[in-house]
């Protein structure tokens, strides 16, 4: 694991119903335990996890859950 300096804070923002926004020093594992690269985002330094489990990406979102029906 990634130590992190004193000064450096990670946030984790989840949003209802998409995406989980990390900001940070992170290390993101696959399954197997091999360090993952997230994908180039928007924001420098912000990452999206994928919350709704549509993804084609995962454990990153690929905005997947802008294509499914409203829920009831």
């Amino acid at each position: 694991m990634t130590e992190q300096a004193p000064d450096e804070t990670v946030r984790i923002s989840p949003k209802r119903a998409g995406p989980i926004f990390v900001q940070g020093p992170v290390t993101v594992l696959g399954y197997d335990g091999e360090e993952l690269t997230p994908p180039v985002g928007k924001t420098p330094g912000v990452f999206k996890l994928c919350g709704c489990g549509l993804s084609q990406n995962k454990p990153f979102c690929d905005s997947s859950h802008n294509n499914r029906p409203p829920q009831a």
